[in-house]
């Protein structure tokens, strides 16, 4: 069944009729469980947003690279709920060239190709703002400290830029923190990335720097990380995606047991100094260099592994329905996904009932129409003489935006016990998909909050039981409550399942579509934005309870324990 197949029947498909329909499906929900909700309270502001922004239940925070870590929780174990890596087709990966010294040459005006080219920042919520750390050209780490105030900075005053008027652009010289006003202490706006050649609007001296240059389209940064450059600005939407990509580059896990990383491909060669990994290790690839028979591959943060410890990530080529689908498609509708066996076949039955004959079966994620539900709430009819199991469908209803959101505004409404997100614009729906949410135990926070910082790629690290994971780059980050974000899951395909630590899993395709539409804009060239009251994040609504269907467990099969995704 396909979307032109949902066009609507010669019945009544008025408001109304939706609203009853949406009335009589909560009548007939069944009662919540004693596993799910994490409630919390609205989120009235974005001030509160950020100051409340550490909480328990959360199981993902920021971290510093690799080579920051002696240890990293046992690399035998899988992600949560992960999809079986593949093993790396090595002709899917560039071959990096050597340089004189033997080390592999990276390409430092591509902001994609590394940490040498695209800082990677990584920040850490203290007191309602962001520490940020960034990496140098040498790649070792540093944190922007605030330079000594004294007499002579204590002025605002008018000052010329000091560069050639001829100048193209101004190069940043490293990944750095762009401020709200021109003193180091004033709120982050967001971050610029290394290399980018931006255009400027002014310049002003002020306190911690001799000159602090406006940059377009907005905030300041220190003269000291920029030079003039004759070249046209050019800046580039961050993560760097290639034509046709889902995700800005391959992921792997490192499997086996006492993996290292090592530093430079000549010590991975010697096999010395390497760091030790432990729990689940997965990391972004940059390219391969081959050595005699033996294969060596580069990380995003500058490590090598052997190949042979590497196993490849196939995201998810599943994607949602835009404003142009939407607006053909009757409301509500609904996406026929078994919740018992999300892999299999959906049974269509010609009556409302389990012994009914059975009319056909659909493959997992068909659109179906929603058009009636039985008397007893648990049979839906998508066609004439077409039943399907409610269990079976995750139901897409339009409603109204809460009295919070400005008329007009941009929002999000997350189903919990649907597994669904819908974007609107006022009340007109503009996006709709499958996501999954925190499983029972783990789960996503129900309430109203705002994104109030959004990374083009984050670092994310967590424990599941005794055990500890590490995700490399994950990208197009929304955080909308202390550490509970929407993002990339690269690592699985089970949308429409409750399957993860607490947030709130997007396919690629999802995830790059709502980090564009959503608020706080993010600049070409910034890898971060951070919400402000001019600029506040898009409105989340979090509402229902995530329901973990039973699994069926074969006969004299052992289970040790069961996982999900993150």
């Amino acid at each position: 069944m396909t979307a032109q197949d949902l066009a609507p029947e010669p019945e009544p498909a008025a408001a109304e009729s939706a609203q009853a329909l949406h009335s009589a499906w909560e009548a007939t929900a069944p009662d919540p469980s004693d596993d799910g909700g994490v409630m919390h309270a609205t989120a009235p502001s974005l001030l509160d947003a950020v100051e409340n922004s550490e909480d328990a239940g959360s199981a993902l925070s920021l971290e510093p690279s690799l080579s920051q870590s002696a240890s990293i929780g046992a690399n035998t174990e899988a992600l949560p709920g992960e999809e079986e890596p593949q093993v790396i087709t090595e002709s899917e990966v560039p071959v990096l060239e050597l340089g004189p010294d033997g080390e592999p040459l990276i390409d430092t005006d591509d902001p994609a190709t590394g940490t040498e080219a695209l800082a990677q920042v990584e920040a850490d919520v203290l007191d309602g703002g962001l520490v940020a750390a960034v990496v140098g050209t040498d790649g070792d780490e540093d944190v922007v400290a605030d330079a000594p105030l004294t007499d002579a900075d204590a002025g605002m005053e008018p000052y010329a830029i000091p560069y050639a008027p001829d100048a193209g652009s101004l190069r940043v010289r490293r990944s750095i923190a762009v401020r709200s006003e021109p003193r180091q202490d004033s709120p982050p706006l967001g971050t610029v990335a290394q290399d980018m050649r931006v255009r400027w609007k002014g310049a002003m001296r002020g306190p911690d720097c001799e000159t602090w240059v406006e940059l377009e389209p907005r905030g300041w940064v220190c003269e000291r990380y920029l030079e003039q450059n004759f070249r046209e600005p050019r800046v580039r939407p961050l993560p760097r995606l290639e034509e046709g990509a889902l995700t800005p580059g391959i992921y792997a896990r490192v499997v086996g047991r006492r993996v290292r990383a090592y530093p430079s491909l000549a010590l991975a060669r010697k096999k010395r100094q390497g760091v030790l990994l432990k729990g689940s290790v997965t990391v972004k690839l940059l390219g391969q260099v081959k050595v005699g028979r033996r294969t060596f591959w580069r990380t995003s943060d500058g490590q090598y592994f052997e190949a042979r410890v590497l196993r490849e990530h196939r995201p998810s080529d599943f994607s949602g329905l835009d404003a142009e689908a939407l607006a053909s498609l009757p409301m509500p509708f609904a996406w026929a996904q078994s919740r018992a066996a999300p892999r299999t076949d959906v049974v269509v039955r010609k009556a409302p009932d389990a012994r009914a004959e059975r009319e056909t079966v659909l493959p997992p994620r068909t659109l179906v129409s929603v058009r009636e539900l039985s008397p007893d709430g648990q049979w839906v009819r998508i066609a004439e003489d077409h039943w399907v199991a409610r269990d079976d469908l995750h139901v897409a209803w339009s409603l109204a935006s809460p009295s919070i959101v400005e008329p007009g505004a941009r929002w999000l409404d997350v189903d919990l016990e649907a597994q669904t997100l819908i974007a609107y614009e006022g009340d007109r729906p503009v996006y709709a998909t499958l996501i999954s949410s925190g499983k029972p135990g783990t789960d996503t926070p129900e309430g109203l909050f705002r994104i109030w910082v959004k990374f083009a790629e984050a670092d994310m690290t967590g424990t599941m039981g005794s055990a500890s994971y590490r995700v490399a780059t994950v990208p197009w980050t929304m955080f909308f409550e202390g550490d509970f974000a929407l993002h990339t899951a690269y690592w699985h395909d089970r949308f429409g399942e409750p399957v993860s630590h607490g947030c709130i899993n997007l396919a690629p395709r999802d995830a790059r579509a709502l980090y564009g539409w959503t608020t706080p804009e993010v600049p070409s060239g910034w890898s971060m934005a951070h919400a402000t009251q001019d600029d506040p994040g898009t409105w989340v609504r979090i509402r229902g309870q995530a329901h973990e269907a039973p699994k069926k467990r074969r006969k004299s099969t052992a289970v040790v324990a069961t996982v999900r995704d993150l």
